[in-house]
């Protein structure tokens, strides 16, 4: 009977570490985000996001604020300090002025996959693989004539109980042409060299002199 009573202990003892390390394990969804994540983007790990602390990671766009209309951006999802690692993220972009759905859609990135987030097609990108990663670049083309301003929410996962939700990048704002850089130097005036005076100066005395010479 003691037997029996020492091998049930050990087998829930050992059930007990095993589903330990299951948990240990899973950091981010080793697939990707499903389309469960789309609404809030936001993991089914069972615990809250970090909000007392700033992300360590942010989505950049190198081009900067304004693109060109119907060209595709290029994103950058990178750690700030290019130490912490991330195992997980879904990205999508909103029209800054409404944040009910997400527009345009992603390329398929070579270390990710597409999410077809509110039934569009390609509408989000995440992770296929739960690997450590310090950057990892996507590129989104906009819809089609979009004049508008665009922005990126990304969800970053550490993980299981470490991720941030709907880091928010830069806003781009699609034009029809770049606007002229604000930043361009004025001209510089320049100064008549010495010579340049010398000559005006002698040709003043001249002319003064002509005229005295004629009114004799």
């Amino acid at each position: 009977m003691l037997c029996n009573k020492n091998m049930y202990t050990s087998a829930v003892a050992l059930a007990f570490l095993l589903a330990s390390a299951s948990i240990d394990r899973i950091d981010a969804a080793p697939d990707g985000a499903p389309i469960a994540a789309c609404e809030t983007m936001t993991p089914g790990h069972g615990v809250d996001p970090l909000l007392v602390t700033s992300s360590p990671f942010q989505t950049e766009i190198p081009s900067g604020e304004y693109a060109i209309m119907d060209s595709a951006l290029h994103l950058e999802l990178r750690s700030k300090n290019d130490v912490t690692t991330y195992k997980g993220f879904l990205v999508m972009a909103f029209d800054k002025t409404d944040a009910t759905k997400p527009i345009g859609t992603f390329r398929l990135p070579s270390d990710g996959k597409l999410i077809d987030c509110y039934g569009t097609v390609g509408s989000a990108a995440t992770h296929k693989l739960d690997n450590e990663k310090k950057l990892t670049t996507v590129q989104w083309v906009p819809p089609q004539g979009f004049m508008g301003t665009a922005i990126f929410r990304t969800t970053y996962v550490h993980n299981v109980t470490t991720f941030w939700v709907k880091t928010e990048s830069i806003a781009v704002t699609y034009v029809m042409e770049l606007p002229t850089s604000s930043t361009q130097a004025p001209p510089v005036a320049t100064t008549p060299s010495s010579a340049s005076q010398t000559g005006k100066t002698w040709i003043s005395l001249i002319t003064f002199s002509l005229m005295a010479f004629l009114m004799r």
